[in-house]
């Protein structure tokens, strides 16, 4: 593989950046105040992990249909009328199926949001049944739906760049799908979790590089209850919070740009940073072959070449160079490459973080969930279990890179309490259980 590394030109590399896989926005989304749609997103992934798609159809037609067999069940115009109103209204089909995702078209912004999850999923694993626990006039509805439902023999997608966060995504899927009715409620905000867990992991697993270079694992990351006071005394909240990830997500855009040029000179779309390990033993040559794709990248990249010697020790060496001169290209020396950078934190901002940030006045800046979010994510931590000890619950947490300090811990414990899905067996904080509330 060095050879490819020792063919590649400044025109292979050119002078613009950008990302081919597992980071789904751009800079460009930084002028749309949300580009997309999560009902866009899950429609998308359920025709992923299903193999179907909805194809067009006359949605006249489709009610005449379902009002005629309503009518043949009931045999009367004033109960089918009252169907039509509940059920087939303003041109929209409002029952509880999954189904129904697959009828919203996606975006492109859509689409490549749901390949995060796609990446993510292991169809061989999930079952997620698309209209459980319907009746049977619903049954008439989705019946007609699935006429219009064909074969999709979408290729497996490749595994996700955060590896460590595959298995855990698709239990609590899994899990959280066995109660239709808590889903259905839910399945926005779990998307909408996991997409703020996946992108922020992300960020945590590239700075600093030895992270990049490393295979990736669940990083520190702490938050606050929404309603909690905090003080800048709360060292873990203000260090390793949103501002410490706010400063991480400033490497997603130059090291995944890097990736993508990397991919492209290896002839392979499924390359992460941490597999360079893998594929390139700690030789001269590899370190030579590094180090000249390294001067080529800044040739391309018209970063100044005039004093740098590229003979590096090792292959480290070699690789954290390269690192820091695709981060090099975006500082403020470059205008314009600082000003698109500066569009992808604020995209970073906007569609990832904001749902999970407080105010904490003069203080900053906290990474919060609010009660709805706190049940949603103790539940599927919970999961099958039905119940956990709350030291063991809040390893599941650090497992989806969700921490709390001593406070917010206590914090927690009040919740429960008055949620009433506590259960204290003793007076020892060991005997402390918490219950699903599912």
């Amino acid at each position: 593989m060095k050879d490819k590394l020792l063919q590649t030109t400044v025109e292979d590399i050119g002078s613009r950046n950008s990302i081919a896989k597992f980071y789904p926005f751009t800079s460009s989304d930084e002028n749309y105040k949300k580009k997309f749609s999560y009902d866009e997103v899950i429609g998308e992934f359920f025709s992923y992990i299903s193999s179907t798609h909805l194809t067009a159809y006359d949605y006249e037609k489709l009610k005449n249909n379902c009002i005629n067999k309503f009518q043949d069940a009931l045999n009367s115009s004033d109960a089918t009328s009252l169907l039509e109103t509940i059920y087939l209204k303003e041109e929209k089909i409002n029952i509880n199926s999954l189904l129904l995702y697959q009828t919203y078209k996606g975006s492109e912004k859509s689409k490549d949001i749901s390949k995060i999850f796609n990446e993510l999923a292991d169809r061989s694993f999930l079952n997620i049944n698309m209209d459980s626990n319907v009746n049977f006039l619903e049954k008439i509805i989705i019946d007609e739906l699935k006429n219009h439902v064909k074969e999709n023999n979408i290729p497996e997608s490749t595994s996700s760049y955060l590896e460590f966060l595959q298995p855990l995504f698709n239990k609590d899927l899994q899990f959280i799908s066995s109660n239709k009715h808590y889903f259905v409620k839910n399945i926005e905000a779990f998307f909408e979790l996991y997409l703020f867990i996946y992108c922020a992991q992300l960020a945590l697993n590239l700075k600093p590089n030895e992270n990049a270079l490393s295979n990736t694992e669940a990083k520190e990351l702490y938050f606050v209850l929404k309603y909690e006071t905090v003080s800048k005394e709360r060292k873990h909240v203000f260090e390793q919070g949103y501002e410490y990830l706010y400063e991480k997500s400033k490497y997603i855009f130059p090291y995944f740009s890097l990736l993508s040029a990397l991919a492209q000179s290896l002839a392979t779309e499924d390359l992460r940073l941490y597999e360079l390990y893998e594929k390139f033993e700690d030789t001269q040559e590899n370190v030579e072959a590094f180090d000249y794709f390294h001067k080529i990248y800044r040739e391309a990249k018209e970063l100044n070449n005039d004093e740098k010697v590229f003979k590096s020790k090792d292959l480290t060496e070699s690789l954290n160079a390269l690192l820091d001169s695709s981060y090099e290209q975006f500082r403020p020396s470059y205008p314009n490459r600082f000003r698109a950078l500066t569009k992808y934190l604020n995209v970073f901002k906007r569609h990832i973080a904001q749902p999970f940030t407080k105010s904490a006045g003069r203080n900053g800046t906290v990474l919060s969930f609010d009660q709805d979010t706190i049940i949603l994510l103790t539940n599927i931590s919970i999961g099958e279990s039905k119940q956990l000890r709350f030291q063991e619950l809040l390893k599941e947490f650090k497992k989806r890179g969700v921490f709390f300090d001593s406070k917010s811990q206590n914090e927690l414990l009040n919740l429960y309490e008055r949620v009433g899905n506590i259960e204290r067996k003793s007076d020892s904080g060991d005997a402390v259980y918490v219950k699903t509330t599912i």
